[in-house]
């Protein structure tokens, strides 16, 4: 009987220190790691585009497919809904958003940046209009290609998207540029 006692005390006590060991080391690793990746997905200039392959679809009908896109985007956490106009295979993008609330330039990035993720992933999608409470821009895929300068499809390559859309992003005046090259308004 000693020795079985031994045996469920050092198992408690081996249990105890597995315990200590993942909740208070492992687990914090990882939330701090998931938090991290969460917050450069805010960002364009480091949010994981290679994530969002699994939302290609050729077709713009596809209202789950294009929301979880669109959640999956910079301004995720202000999306108030979508409104499919299929007849110009348009999308419009609500957000509860006044755009006074943000940095005008951090904006326009993120506008640039989600609306090419659109076309590039969307191949029938022809514009997008992002409506805010105060104001609204529309995209369009023409010009979204003019500025690429490729064909969008080719962009589903994420090296080919860092040197062709996440690269022109950076500076101020490449924002402004891109912004004033795509925006319809």
């Amino acid at each position: 009987m000693r020795i079985r006692n031994i045996w469920i005390i050092t198992l408690v006590v081996l249990g105890i220190i597995g315990l200590v060991i993942v909740e208070g080391f492992v687990n914090p690793k990882i939330e701090a790691k998931q938090a991290r990746y969460e917050e450069e997905q805010q960002n364009p200039l480091t949010h994981d585009f290679a994530a969002l392959t699994k939302y290609r679809s050729p077709y713009m009908g596809d209202n789950s497919n294009l929301s979880y896109l669109n959640q999956a985007l910079p301004l995720r956490e202000r999306l108030n809904g979508y409104q499919l106009y299929p007849e110009t295979f348009t999308i419009q993008v609500n957000y509860s958003l006044d755009t006074r609330e943000m940095d005008a330039e951090e904006l326009e990035r993120i506008l640039v940046y989600n609306a090419v993720a659109n076309f590039v992933m969307i191949d029938n999608l022809e514009q997008i209009v992002y409506q805010f409470e105060n104001t609204s821009h529309t995209l369009r895929r023409e010009s979204a290609q003019q500025w690429t300068g490729t064909e969008l499809k080719e962009l589903q390559n994420p090296e080919l998207w860092n040197s062709t859309v996440r690269e022109k992003l950076v500076e101020p005046g490449q924002v402004k540029e891109a912004f004033s090259q795509i925006v319809a308004n």
